[in-house]
């Protein structure tokens, strides 16, 4: 028989404290399994898959531990790829804002306003992407221009998930004991929670919700 009251609500929250802390322990030996820079990406992959499941109503730890697995080992080789391209794009915008900042004059301040224009679209495509990786089955290069189109077609949605990252920021600063334990489940929850709205708001307005659920 269900728990129901308050019962049932203090045991859901310990369910949940249990699942987030399990599946932070899992990407952190997932991720030094893969040799840290290997490692990484299809962790976090596997825990964004994870958090998709959490969400649609699978609370069983094993079979979401089960599910976490398979993802990594399938996702390991297409989230390198990601991952690579995503630091070699990184990188070059860091080196170009470094060059440009060094430049004065009206110039300089156009190709500054222009690169942090590009370096906004880069920070929005490394918070979407994951999610749109583990929401749909795409050509690989479209990952990449659906995570950024997404946030420019809910712009709304997008500031709440800035808004909501700066102040789990906020959160494991004034208390840093959390992060080790809860830093990375409890921000792809949330990554993931946000990116599901989208989702449904996408699916309702190309008639394709049934689809994507």
């Amino acid at each position: 028989m269900g728990l129901t009251g308050w019962r049932g609500k203090l045991y859901w929250f310990a369910e949940l404290v249990m699942m987030l802390a399990v599946v932070q322990l899992l990407w952190i030996g997932l991720t030094l399994l893969g040799a840290i820079v290997f490692g990484v990406t299809p962790a976090t992959v596997g825990m964004f898959h994870v958090m998709r499941k959490r969400l649609q109503g699978e609370d069983d730890l094993k079979t979401l531990v089960r599910n976490y697995w398979q993802t990594y080992k399938k996702e390991f080789v297409t989230s390198n790829k990601i991952g690579i391209v995503l630091i070699i794009l990184g990188y070059f915008l860091v080196l170009n804002f470094r060059i440009v900042s060094t430049i004065g004059g009206m110039h300089g301040l156009v190709m500054l306003a222009l690169l942090s224009m590009v370096l906004l679209l880069y920070a929005v495509l490394v918070m979407n992407i994951f999610p749109v990786f583990a929401h749909y089955e795409l050509p690989f290069t479209r990952y990449f221009s659906t995570s950024i189109l997404l946030s420019i077609s809910f712009p709304l949605q997008a500031l709440m998930s800035v808004i909501g990252l700066y102040g789990l920021y906020r959160l494991f600063l004034f208390i840093p004991g959390l992060l080790p334990f809860f830093g990375i489940s409890i921000t792809v929850l949330f990554l993931s929670w946000m990116s599901s709205g989208i989702f449904r708001l996408k699916g309702k307005m190309d008639g394709t919700l049934q689809a994507e659920d």
